[in-house]
């Protein structure tokens, strides 16, 4: 998002946290947000109704007069690097131009072309940060030796993690975790882009073995969402 901000300088890009004000000051310090605004929901009340979720799902985008332009765009789990083109084709369509790229932005596509995988910045857990560094071991694992063997030590890795870290969520309510209605919720957006890599992830694996995964072994143990 700060790359974003950066490249369309015509466009005011929101980091809104539905947690606590402290919880957003350390996004803002974690990912060093410059030219993004980071603020906060300061109470369940104001959660949005009937839309809303995390930016791994989709991005809400407004015009200058607040209008929406769309509630939800394409979300990049789902839909690849297209998700990044929907985004920017709707800046456009709002006569937001890109200034040709920034330095940071240069800077991010040579990581991009390089191949290296950036650590995630610590989330001052020390047990999610250990679990992070296994998910990324892992991860340059499969990205050296493309095997098979590789993607399962990935998965079993992700499992672990996402079983660990729902539970944890759930056990102080993060994100509104202990609603069980319609309501907007952070809890279950996240535990659905959790699904959604290890349906990536058991897919890939079933192409390779040859076999695919029962659904029930691709959903993330924690995440029961009520329909």
């Amino acid at each position: 998002m700060e790359k974003w901000a950066r490249k369309y300088p015509g466009a005011q890009f929101l980091c809104v946290c539905v947690d606590m004000v402290g919880v957003a000051r350390q996004f803002g310090q974690m990912f060093d947000f410059r030219a993004v605004v980071s603020c906060h929901i300061p109470s369940r009340e104001y959660f949005p109704k009937g839309y809303g979720q995390l930016g791994c799902s989709g991005f809400i985008v407004a015009d200058r007069e607040g209008n929406f332009v769309s509630r939800k765009t394409k979300a990049y789990l789902q839909f690849g690097e297209m998700a990044f083109g929907h985004v920017e084709e709707l800046l456009r369509s709002q006569g937001v131009a890109a200034d040709g790229g920034t330095e940071h932005g240069k800077v991010e596509e040579e990581k991009k072309e390089s191949g290296d995988i950036e650590p995630v910045p610590s989330v001052g857990v020390d047990s999610m940060d250990e679990e992070h560094k296994r998910c990324e071991a892992a991860l340059a694992l499969l990205q050296r030796t493309n095997s098979v063997q590789a993607l399962e030590t990935l998965l079993e890795a992700l499992l672990a993690h996402f079983d660990h870290e729902e539970k944890l969520m759930a056990l102080h309510d993060f994100g509104n975790a202990s609603n069980k209605g319609d309501a907007f919720s952070p809890f279950k957006s996240h535990c659905k882009d959790h699904e959604r890599i290890l349906e990536i992830g058991f897919r890939a694996l079933g192409q390779a073995q040859d076999y695919k995964s029962p659904s029930s072994d691709v959903e993330a143990p924690n995440c029961t969402t009520d329909s």
